[in-house]
């Protein structure tokens, strides 16, 4: 039996001696993986043991056409950043600061030593950071060959590729990898960094750690420790916000391509609806009349009551369609970046854990596929500026005024439409008509029904069908400045 005939057994009839056998074949890959992140044998002992506990949930739900290699490489890598966060509140600095720091300061030590190192000694302590940075595809090649030793033709026959296509996969995602140490300062040539990877990256685990393993596992980790239930705790969460913002992302460029208003918190009104439709107006106009726009600007929010960690993001627009929006979310422990923009050849979307942009045929489809990831920094200044059909002045046909608030110093309008489940209020600058602030609230009900759908549509996903509570969120832009000239190459990624 392979490895996903073995779960479906252990899920369909609780088999213990199946699950036994694929803990006994794959403990060593996931022990191997902690402890170059970890660098300590008993935390890689804890968090190889939360990775069969999560396995053990999840048997059930696991697609039968996901390569569980890949699949336990990011949740060993998942576990080993919540391991990290876990230290970071106990000890007041974070276990990868402290790795890096070591890293840094032994660096002058290694001057003149560095023949009597080995290359996988410099290697390892990077090596999970640089496959956790390659495209999905590229990174399952790379586990194929190098970690389980298959044959270009069973990588290509795993991936449904043939064999050249994953001889060139394979040599590309290494020259990655390659590239990525160099920058770190570890030097060396493709062949040798493959030579070593498949020579060192799995080490046998400890004699015990498997039946221990097995036997909290097959549980659920009803007998684990404290310490371990909550590594189990934060590693979940983690995987679950990371679908629940790939779910959004794709909900919220729809809802909004079809011109349903998005969200905001105050329901208010003094009932000067016209006022508020001249005020769009306006605003929509001096979008209209800008030669170019840049800003810099921050996005905070909560799921119920639990604070989502903010996007950062700048913003740069141009005539007639020139465009690039970047951004980054900084989880502590992880974080991710993305930026969509335009070239001469067309309308591009990159995120950082993917090898290759995704190109778009026009620029509302980019700036939409890019909304939720991006934190809505793609969304209603971009396309405000560009009066795009899926833009706010289209969707706030309804909006009522407020009281004037000031933002950041500016004297602003304060706009507000309730629709559906959702609330969006915009704060306009009352000199120059430009939005300084929205602020959105989608309602739990609303949010579970976007949840249950994009889990129908992406089954592969493992989707969850519930967040938890409302999702709030603020968006702030600073540092506005317009009719200034950008240079063309500021536009490239």
């Amino acid at each position: 039996m392979d490895d996903l005939e073995l779960l479906r057994e252990y899920a369909a009839n609780h088999s213990e001696t199946a699950f036994e056998e694929l803990v006994s074949r794959r403990v060593g890959f996931v022990y191997s993986s902690a402890l170059r992140q970890a660098r300590d044998p008993n935390l890689a002992g804890e968090i190889t043991q939360v990775v069969f506990i999560i396995l053990a949930q999840k048997a059930g739900r696991i697609s039968g056409k996901t390569i569980l290699t890949g699949w336990l490489f990011k949740t060993t890598r998942f576990a080993a950043l919540a391991q990290m966060r876990a230290d970071a509140k106990l000890q007041r600095q974070k276990k990868e600061f402290q790795m890096q720091t070591e890293i840094q300061s032994t660096a002058a030590d290694k001057v003149g030593q560095a023949s009597s190192l080995s290359i996988w000694d410099e290697l390892s302590p990077l090596l999970d950071e640089a496959l956790a940075t390659l495209g999905e595809t590229d990174r399952q090649a790379v586990l194929l060959r190098f970690f389980e030793n298959k044959s270009l033709a069973e990588v290509g026959n795993y991936l449904g590729a043939g064999k050249d296509t994953a001889r060139k996969r394979v040599t590309r995602a290494v020259e990655k990898l390659r590239k990525f140490f160099a920058k770190r300062g570890v030097s060396s040539t493709t062949a040798i960094i493959a030579g070593v990877i498949s020579a060192n990256s799995v080490q046998a685990a400890p004699v015990a750690l498997a039946k221990s393993v097995t036997a909290v596992a097959i549980v659920k980790g009803s007998i684990a420790t404290a310490s371990t239930l909550t590594l189990v705790k934060g590693t979940m969460k983690t995987m679950t916000w990371i679908k629940i913002k790939f779910a959004l992302g794709m909900s919220m460029a729809m809802l909004v391509a079809s011109g349903v208003a998005t969200v905001a918190i105050s329901q208010t009104s003094n009932g000067d609806n016209l006022a508020a439709q001249e005020i769009m107006k306006k605003s929509q106009g001096a979008y209209a009349g800008l030669t170019s726009y840049s800003d810099e600007g921050k996005e905070v929010g909560s799921v119920g009551k639990a604070d989502v960690a903010p996007h950062t993001f700048s913003i740069k627009l141009a005539r007639p369609n020139l465009y690039q929006i970047k951004w980054t979310q900084d989880l502590g422990f992880y974080s991710q970046t993305g930026v969509v923009w335009s070239a001469s050849n067309g309308d591009y979307l990159k995120m950082q854990q993917v090898s290759k942009p995704e190109k778009y045929p026009n620029t509302d489809g980019a700036l939409s596929a890019a909304m939720g990831i991006s934190g809505g920094a793609s969304g209603i200044v971009p396309k405000s500026f560009f009066n795009l059909k899926s833009g706010i002045f289209g969707a706030m046909q309804s909006a009522t005024k407020k009281s004037d608030e000031k933002i950041g110093g500016t004297d602003c309008y304060v706009l507000t439409q309730s629709k559906g489940g959702r609330t969006e209020t915009l704060w306009i600058g009352k000199q120059d008509f430009l939005i300084r602030q929205i602020e959105n609230d989608t309602s739990a009900a609303i949010l579970k029904a976007m949840m249950e759908d994009q889990a129908k549509k992406h089954p592969e996903m493992h989707l969850p069908t519930t967040v938890g509570g409302d999702v709030k969120s603020v968006q702030t832009h600073m540092n506005i400045e317009v009719n200034q000239t950008i240079p063309i190459t500021d536009f490239a990624p």
